[in-house]
Order: structure tokens, then sequence, then C-alpha cells
């Protein structure tokens, strides 16, 4: 029998939220309902939005709504046993000198799964930051530099994600997600578990909630160990 791993954050108060004007998660009961005939319990869902926890993200994110295609337009079929490949990175740690710590091309290229990543298929990368989920520095892990992001473009791959909420050096930008969404690859995340997965090829299957009108949603994320 598989083994199912789950990769997807809890989303419950007091998880990270990316700075307003994003607004926090808050999970409240819903007042007595007097047309159910009894008590009913139902919770509100209040501050959620199309990036709350772990979202799957199509270009549209990025070109606009009118611009690209949105969630509804992928196929459930196509996010279901997608072939999968993960690069383990460790526990990266931000350095002595401050700041945050940059996923590079050259750890990369050592990982074992960069000899096994094949056109089509879905990418993550595990920095060990997803067991930050509930800190308040979640937003402060690694980031990714241009050669790096240049060098998983060019591989060709379906889908694109990791642990990490932020993969730009906001301090020092450097442009990644230029070329990224205009090559028309899936962002997903960001995960929690992947250090679980100690093989690099797997399947995934990530499926949105199925919302109208949006580039991104929440989403259930599973790796099935094969």
């Amino acid at each position: 029998m598989a083994k199912i791993i789950d990769i997807t954050g809890y989303i419950d108060e007091g998880m990270w939220s990316y700075p307003a004007p994003y607004p926090e998660i808050s999970i409240d009961p819903m007042p007595p309902v007097p047309w159910a005939g009894g008590k009913v319990y139902v919770e509100i869902f209040n501050g959620m939005n199309s990036q709350t926890g772990t979202y799957l993200e199509t270009s549209a994110h990025y070109f606009g709504n009118d611009n690209s295609y949105l969630l509804t337009d992928i196929p459930a079929e196509e996010l279901y046993r997608i072939p999968c490949v993960v690069f383990d990175l460790g526990q990266l740690k931000a350095p002595d000198t401050g700041g945050r710590a940059p996923v590079t091309l050259e750890m990369i290229q050592a990982c074992p799964a960069a000899s096994q990543i094949k056109a089509g298929d879905a990418v993550l990368f595990n920095t060990g930051w997803g067991q930050n989920w509930f800190n308040d520095n979640f937003l402060d892990g690694p980031y990714l530099t241009k050669e790096a992001m240049d060098w998983f473009i060019s591989k060709k791959p379906f889908l694109l994600g990791s642990d990490l909420a932020r993969w730009e050096n906001l301090e020092h930008p450097e442009g990644i997600f230029d070329d990224f969404y205009a090559a028309d690859i899936l962002l997903a995340g960001p995960f929690i578990n992947l250090d679980l997965i100690k093989q690099a090829r797997c399947l995934l299957t990530i499926l949105p909630i199925n919302v109208a009108r949006t580039s991104c949603a929440p989403c259930r994320a599973l790796v099935e160990l094969i």
C-alpha cells in the first residue's frame, strides 16, 4: 500500500500571514440559525483569502485574471498523481551576517534529485522552513536566487513549489518571477512536512478549492511515495 504524506499547512488562528492589506484568519462560531429547527454548529472563516495557507497559483496572479487562465480552467485530472521530484536542501539557516539564507544554484545541483528531474514534473524544494508555520518569523525564510530559478525554469516543470512563502529577495530583488510566469509554470506552497519525503521521486496530488474568478486558492496537497 502506498504511503501518503500530507504536506498541507494547517489553516488556523496564529498561523503565518502576509502583511496588511492581507487579513489574518480567524475561525468563529456561527450565531444561532433560527430557521434550522434546532442547534447547528458551523464556523465562519473570517479573513480567508486566495493565498491563505497552502495554495496553488496560475500565472494570472502576475499578469491579471483577464490576461491568463484561472484555476477553474485547469482540469482536475492534471492535478492528480503528478510525477514529482523533491529537492531536499536540509535545514537552511540565516547567514551569520544576518538577513535571509539564499537557495543557490550550487545547492540545487548538489541534490540527488537534480539528475532525476524530467520535463513536466512537479518540482518541490525543501529548506526545512515548514516547521515555522506558526512562528512570527515564517516570512523571513530563505529566498531563491535568480540562477537557481533560471535552472528550474530550464527544466520545464509543470509546477514548482516549496516550504517558503516569500521566494524573492525583497531587500535586493533579483526579478526571479518575470521569466517564471512567462514560462507558464504553476506555483504551489508553502508546504509543511517536505522533510519527511526521503526519496527523490514520488507523486503529487494538489487540489484547490473550486472557487471561480481567481488565479489562486487554498488547496490540499498530498505526496504519494512509490
